[in-house]
């Protein structure tokens, strides 16, 4: 299809979407039967079919579909013309999912067509604008004909369509690929003509004001104005109505003036949110949104500006927390036509918006020490000159400046000033015409927008209107007195998002990646020397409403709190203003400068432990989930926080008072988020306890008798071992993650890196895992049954949280969003719909995977995989909840297909007894009316009487003129009259009428709620779903394992896990030994496998070494090696095969790392502080239990001050704390020194050298990459600076001093030896003389 830049100004004002021309829907007459006002939602409820007033069955009014009179059908090529585009080939298909390729719409028809092109798309198009293909060779097709066109495109088309030409129908067909949901058509629905229909919309808006100037509608005529399409992706394939938005369309779905410039918008097309935007055109002075008497006060004068943003909107925009992009609509900034160039936008005028001169509300000025700058000062003569609508936004932006407000008008959000510049840059919106910056996008199209801009580190605020333009004038009915600003539809605040509080709902769309993103809430207490530090954490996953709430006392390094935030990656931290150490500030600016962090006031926004729990109590966020008649009405986590003497629980523990602190931050800032209700109210609290929190009190050993003891993985070994994230660019590619990642679950990949953190330190846990993991190997007919279940089931955990916020009855009695008007409420409705729908399936599929694994389970020796396959109901020992009542009865709940297609649920009988009470008392009022029609037929002695009339003139008696001259009962009340008939009321009938409308209006409240209570239902069974998640997440984490166990590129090992005692005490037995990330050497050679001994016998007599000292030339692989032993080791513990041909060890209660050179420049640490901090951090904790690779260390400093720093380091792990340690250095004075200890041991990287002299240009280097007993002459640095290139000259000038270094070392030694020799008693006059010689 033709693409916009092909296709000029015209076809890109006409264009929805680079790839083709959009099809146009024939949405004209439904939006007119709409009605003014919100459109039905989904609460909206017809009465069910059942009989008529008279007691017939009711017939449907919808007239028959009229046959089709289109001469077009399926597989016929045919010229279809779209606006802006040339005439194109196309061939008609059957519309993919309605079977059909004519839609008509009263007199208007339109035929569904695939677009001959590179990518094909598809479209509806209408009948006139299409002609028969006859060829390319057609007269109309050539040169001067009415379809040529020289474009390539449409000659390739034409190509196309000659090569359908020749086939018949049925094979034409076969050319229809498209079936994907059509972008347009699809988004049509969801957003088409924002500008031209925001143009009809502010019409109306602004009639609601006379101060306000009116805009000339004359100028809005169909024909004049261009459309303008916001497209955006289509939430589901159930979105939409198959309705255009029309630019002649009235809608008075908002009631406020606020953006009445949009309606002369003849502005271009809005394509993707990645086209930049085009020029702003010029438009007459009038200030939109300001009064008119008070325009020319308040506007300054306008004036030119050089392309791009002002600084002082780069200033304004910096409260975003992201920088304004460099190439912010460098040609879209100012309202101008092009020969005038771009002008500056109104708000950038504005004095007090200027950086130098703005406040925040307490009119306090940026270097004050308590400014807010989340907040600003907005001057009052100003807002007295705004419309009520414009004022509204600015007193909602004063309080929320660092937000971007998506302000609902109508059906579209509007972005405002500097928000609208955001808008523009960063999601590719086009600026609505005038002079200040305005743009939007329609309802439908909020989830996509909102979260490329919290993906980019905005924070962004959705503003809906939460009354109807009727709720307004009936406000305004009952108020005494009113003024203007009392005229205009109510605003509120209905969801603020940011990156750590995304919980991906209906609205905000799906999550991008399945591990979890944290909300961390810090608060940090220092002793008087600085040396001990405690801090109180919570931290909060908003995707799953799980909080983690723990307090800690850590060292000056701040190790614990770094390990924290390596396990539990936050995306956004809260912390108390004035609060933090210097040392947790470093971290906040080096480890965590990517997340976004927000300090709080302390007091007011960071809550202290009494306020936290006071609050918690008051809001009653736990009633419905804990449901106690006594004690205190907290999670269990929360109690054990609270004082044991106070039986309220208003008063926090001594040892707590930090961890309910920092809980008191988190709550405020959910709050503020307004996500507070659905999350707290989930009661899903687990306590954070340090992984090295036991090893300190513990008689070392003791430890791994624990089996839910975990090995200490810190934030340095973490990225060292390159375990998550590789060193080179950050991404997973290369990592262990990666390598054995073969979940098939979301649920199961988040628990595989919770593993993966903490590997297991009991060898009988361990061994219990090793045991699922053959158990699983020896069922391959089984285990390719349950990976294809497995592949079926969607993100489980987080449906569940889905389902629960959908059905909280905290939320839907107080919360803004239960009065939001949603114009897609119905849309959303089918999403909820389809979200529990698969909530349900996937639970089915579980079951079924159960009953496979069933058939097996009693050959399996692993206890912990025979608990997550077995139902609690058939062994104590069995974890798996019996879902089949449960999942029965939903399944007989409602109609699924019916709701799933009209997202409306209708409860089946017996399932509600609201709505089966208020079925009854309908069929029972509309019975005794019956019954009481026969009885007065019978009383006035005519049988045609019957009842009419509609909704409260329901059951008038109609009576024929003949008979209503005899004398009627006195009771009969004359209501109505016709030619020949007359109609009467009786109170008999009223009241039976009176308590017919109760109960249909009893059913449709029920039916409105009906959902919400039919998920809080569900939802009162969380932790059956929940425990029946967690078993399967199991499953999936050791099917993984079993699955790299045997996939391996060689040989793979069960490694063998001993308990350390007095005659077993700690080593690492590696042979055969394989990276398990690396499969080929640097030279694309396969990889060389190799023996890795630490603290074993090993044939020699002479005692156990715990420190090896790794030597070898530069690339030959001692880094490598290192990396190895500690990934082997962590793979071990987790209960996994190792790649490796024997593997045997004593647990590693902690690895440590001090590998590599970097700095940490935003932390201001050199990257030789770096190396003694995480030194020192190793012989600090280091046990005899643990695992130390150590790379190189002293090479940042000067050599003599680095290789004794070395030899220090080395005589302290060796000799006194005895861990197992490869420590490679190039030092070859610090092998020489330790050559003869016991306590050490030598190996190198062996290499082959051919040619060996004085010239290094002749020396041939081959690396072997096995590791050897003993040291290595050399390091061999010229044949890597030669493999580097650096210049011959280089080397050869380098290789000459090196020569002198030597020589003059080698001297050194040898005077060294005769004054040694001349100080003793006996001196051997002969060997004396032999050094004096070598010396000359």
């Amino acid at each position: 299809m033709p693409t916009r830049a092909q296709l000029g100004p015209r076809a890109k004002a006409a264009a929805a979407r680079p790839a083709g021309p959009p099809p146009v829907s024939g949405g004209d007459a439904a939006r007119r039967d709409a009605g003014p006002g919100p459109q039905p939602t989904a609460a909206s409820v017809s009465p069910p079919e059942g009989k008529n007033l008279n007691g017939g069955l009711r017939r449907s009014t919808a007239p028959a579909a009229s046959a089709s009179s289109c001469d077009f059908s399926p597989g016929d090529l045919v010229w279809a013309k779209m606006e802006g585009y040339p005439w194109w080939p196309c061939l008609v298909y059957n519309h993919p999912f309605d079977g059909t390729c004519i839609r008509e719409k009263g007199k208007s028809v339109r035929v569904h067509v695939q677009f001959f092109d590179d990518s094909p798309t598809r479209g509806w198009v209408s009948k006139r604008l299409l002609k028969p293909y006859t060829g390319s060779k057609s007269k109309d097709a050539q040169k001067g004909g009415h379809f040529y066109s020289s474009k390539p495109e449409i000659l390739r088309a034409m190509q196309r369509a000659d090569e359908a030409l020749n086939k018949n129908k049925t094979e034409r067909l076969e050319l229809a690929v498209c079936d994907e949901p059509s972008e347009p058509e699809e988004e049509m629905e969801v957003g088409a003509t924002y500008a031209s229909e925001k143009s009809e919309e502010d019409n109306e808006i602004e009639s609601e004001e006379e101060v306000r100037p009116k805009m000339q509608g004359s100028r809005r005529s169909s024909r004049q104005v261009k459309k303008r399409r916001v497209m955006s992706d289509s939430e589901s394939d159930i979105g939409g109505s198959d309705v255009e938005f029309k630019p002649d369309t009235k809608e008075e779905g908002s009631s406020d003036e606020i953006s009445s410039g949009a309606g002369d918008s003849e502005s271009e097309g809005l394509d993707s949110p990645v086209k930049a935007a085009p020029k702003r055109k010029k438009m007459g002075i009038g200030k939109i949104g300001f009064k008119k008497n008070s325009s020319r006060k308040e506007t300054p004068s306008v004036t030119k500006r050089a392309t791009g943003i002002l600084s002082e909107t780069k200033n304004t925009s910096s409260a975003f927390s992201v920088p304004q992009n460099s190439e912010s609509q460098a040609q879209g900034s100012g309202g101008g036509d092009d020969s005038c160039g771009p002008t500056v936008w109104y708000h950038e005028t504005l004095e007090w918006l200027k950086k130098e001169k703005r406040r925040d509300e307490h009119r306090r000025r940026p270097d004050h020490p308590d400014f807010d700058p989340s907040t600003l000062y907005v001057p009052e003569d100003f807002l007295n000159s705004c419309t009520p609508g414009m004022r509204k936004w600015w007193q909602i932006k004063s309080q929320n400046f660092d937000l971007v407000i998506f302000y609902k008008v109508g059906k579209f959000y509007e972005l405002y000033h500097m928000d609208a510049l955001v808008g523009v840059s960063e999601l590719g919106l086009v600026f609505m015409k005038g002079n200040w910056a305005h743009s939007g996008f329609p309802e439908i199209a909020f989830g996509r927008y909102s979260d490329s801009l919290v993906q980019k580190g905005y924070k962004v605020a959705r503003v809906e209107q939460t009354e109807t333009p009727e709720m307004m004038e009936a406000r305004c009915r009952k108020m005494a007195h009113i003024s203007k600003y009392d005229k205009v539809v109510r605003r509120e605040i209905c969801r603020i998002i940011t990156k750590g509080t995304q919980t991906y709902s209906v609205l905000e769309g799906d999550p991008s990646e399945n591990y979890s993103k944290y909300l961390l809430s810090l608060k940090e207490k220092e002793d008087s020397s600085g040396h001990v530090r405690l801090y109180g954490v919570c931290f909060v996953d908003t995707s799953l409403g799980k909080f983690f709430i723990g307090q800690f006392s850590d060292d000056r390094h701040c190790s614990r709190f770094r390990t924290l935030v390596a396990h539990y990656p936050p995306v956004q931290v809260l912390f108390e203003k004035g609060n933090l150490s210097v040392e947790t500030k470093t971290i906040l600016k080096g480890t965590l400068s990517s997340s976004l962090q927000e300090g709080l006031i302390p007091g007011s926004q960071f809550w202290d432990a009494a306020k936290t729990l006071r609050t918690l109590l008051e809001e009653g966020y736990f009633t419905e989930k804990l449901n106690e008649d006594t004690g205190v009405m907290l999670p269990s986590v929360l109690k054990g926080m609270t004082s044991e003497s106070d039986s309220i629980g208003l008063t926090p523990g001594e040892n707590s008072e930090l961890a309910l602190s920092a809980l008191g931050g988190c709550v405020f800032y959910l709050k503020k988020c307004l996500i507070d209700q659905e999350l707290l109210s989930m009661a899903n609290f687990e306590e954070y306890i340090p992984l090295d929190s036991d090893m300190v009190s513990v008689r070392p050993g003791a430890i791994f008798t624990k089996a839910n003891q975990r090995m200490v993985l810190d934030a340095v070994t973490l990225n060292n071992l390159e375990i998550f994230l590789n060193g080179t660019n950050g991404s997973t590619e290369g990592t262990l993650l990666e390598r054995i990642d073969t979940c098939y679950t979301p649920f199961g990949k988040r628990l595989l890196k919770q593993w993966l953190c903490a590997p297991l330190c009991s060898p009988f846990a361990i061994n219990d895992r090793l045991d699922a993991v053959e158990d699983l190997m020896d069922v391959p007919d089984k285990i390719s049954e349950v990976t294809d279940l497995l592949k079926k089931l969607p993100d489980l955990e987080r449906l569940l949280s889905k389902i629960h916020n959908v059905g909280s009855p905290l939320k839907s009695q107080n919360h803004p969003d239960s009065r939001a008007i949603m114009y897609e409420e119905t849309t959303y409705s089918k999403k909820k719909i389809i979200d529990f729908l698969s909530a349900l399936e996937g639970f089915k599929v579980m079951c079924k995977i159960i009953e496979i694994m069933e058939e097996v389970v009693d050959g399996f020796k692993s206890k912990i995989l025979k608990q997550v396959v077995t139902l609690q109901i058939k062994n104590p020992e069995g974890r798996f909840p019996d879902l089949t009542t449960e999942l029965n009865r939903w399944d007989t709940a409602f109609d699924h297909e019916k709701a799933r297609r009209t997202g409306l649920i209708t409860p089946k009988a017996g399932f509600d007894s609201d709505y089966d009470q208020a079925l009854a008392d309908i069929r029972e009022n509309e019975q005794s009316l019956l019954e009481y029609l026969d009885k007065q037929r019978s009383r006035i002695g005519c049988r045609t009487i019957v009842y009419w009339g509609i909704g409260r003139n329901r059951y008038q008696l109609e009576i024929p003129e003949n008979f209503t001259i005899h004398n009627l009962p006195e009771e009969y009340e004359l209501k109505s009259t016709k030619k020949g008939c007359k109609r009467y009321w009786t109170k008999t009938i009223e009241k039976k009428l009176a308590n017919l409308i109760n109960a249909e209006e009893r059913r449709d409240v029920s039916l409105k709620d009906c959902m919400r209570r039919l998920f809080y239902n569900f939802d009162k069974n969380y932790k059956d779903w929940q425990c029946a998640v967690e078993c399967i997440a199991v499953l999936d984490v050791l099917l993984c394992l079993a699955n790299y166990s045997q996939g391996g590129d060689g040989p793979m090992c069960r490694p063998a896990l001993l308990l350390p005692g007095e005659h077993n005490p700690p080593f690492l037995e590696l042979r055969g030994s394989r990276h398990p990330c690396i499969t080929k050497t640097f030279f694309g050679d396969d990889f060389i496998p190799n023996d890795i001994l630490i603290g074993c016998e090993e044939q020699q007599e002479d005692g156990r070494a715990y420190c090896v000292l790794v030597t070898g030339p530069n690339m030959g692989g001692k880094s490598t090696l290192i990396r190895q032993a500690g990934l082997l080791a962590v793979m071990a513990q987790m209960g996994c095969y190792v790649p490796a041909e024997m593997c045997r060890l004593t647990p590693v209660d902690r690895v440590f790392t001090r590998l590599g050179a970097s700095d940490r420049i935003m932390s201001g640490e050199s990257t030789f502080f770096v190396e003694l901090s995480e030194t020192a951090s190793i012989l600090r904790h280091a046990t005899a239990h643990s695992l130390v690779l150590v790379d190189e260390l002293g090479r940042g400093t000067a050599t003599f001050d680095g290789t004794a720093i070395a030899s220090a380091v080395v005589k302290e792990l060796a000799e006194t704390i005895r861990c197992r340690t490869l420590f490679s250095t190039h030092y070859h004075s610090l092998v020489e020194d330790y050559s003869k200890n016991v306590a050490v041991r030598l190996g190198h990287m062996a290499c082959m050298v051919e040619n060996e002299c004085e010239d290094p240009s002749q020396e041939t280097i081959t690396f072997l990459y096995k590791f050897v007993q003993g040291a290595c002459p050399k390091s061999y640095g010229f044949n890597a600076a030669r493999l580097a290139h650096l210049p011959e000259e280089v080397i050869q000038k380098g290789h000459r001093k090196a020569r002198e270094f030597e020589k003059m070392n080698q001297s050194l030694r040898l005077f060294r030896e005769v004054c040694l020799a001349s100080e003793r008693s006996s001196i051997d006059a002969e060997a004396l003389h032999k050094l004096l010689t070598l010396i000359k």
